[in-house]
């Protein structure tokens, strides 16, 4: 035993007993962290338990799948329709907040959408084609977008590819700040061709 603590008054005795309670403090203290630790797991399956009956009653009470009964506003995704000539109305933007037509049209084929003026539309790649895209689309795949603002439309590039707008034999390029829309514009993204008609 080292002098010093013989000069302390520090004993073996005192040291074993030390040793003991420093020995069974270590032990309780890991004791505890494992109950805890267990604790935490348990509840943590649990949750993950919990979350998987919930999935499957889901599943059971609408076997079509989430995406196809989730309604229309949250899909954001167009839909077709067909107007007549003399249903295209009016010259200027998207004024009180009515609809527009968009029609997109390609080397293969030309389809018509109808959307509400305030609603953000989205343009771009997708499955290797430039087309209209879901309002969950991934950010990096649009090319450009229509947007709402004092009661007019713009139409804005994302930069990553050109997009060309003309209107009655002129034509502009889209920048990042925008442009605004008139009934019968037609914009140009890579191959495809977009043309826009408000109405009333």
């Amino acid at each position: 035993m080292p002098t010093f603590l013989q000069d302390l008054g520090i004993t073996r005795e005192i040291l074993s007993t030390a040793a003991v309670v420093l020995a069974v403090f270590i032990v309780s203290l890991a004791v505890s962290w494992y109950r805890r630790r267990k604790k935490i797991k348990e509840k943590e399956q649990h949750a993950l338990r919990r979350m998987r009956e919930e999935a499957l009653d889901r599943a059971l009470a609408n076997p079509m799948g989430e995406e196809q009964a989730e309604p229309f506003e949250k899909m954001r995704r167009p839909f077709r329709v067909e107007y007549s000539q003399g249903d295209h109305g009016q010259e200027g933007g998207g004024s009180q907040g009515g609809m527009y037509q968009l029609t997109e049209i390609t080397e293969l084929s030309q389809r018509t959408y109808m959307f509400r003026c305030q609603e953000q539309t989205f343009i771009g790649e997708q499955f290797g084609t430039v087309t209209i895209l879901p309002g969950t689309a991934d950010p990096s795949q649009v090319q450009c977008e229509i947007f709402y603002y004092k009661k007019e439309n713009y139409i804005k590039s994302t930069g990553k590819l050109e997009v060309l707008l003309k209107r009655k034999g002129k034509q502009a390029i889209v920048g990042l700040n925008g442009l605004k829309l008139h009934s019968g514009d037609r914009f140009y993204v890579g191959k495809a061709s977009f043309q826009i008609d408000f109405l009333k």
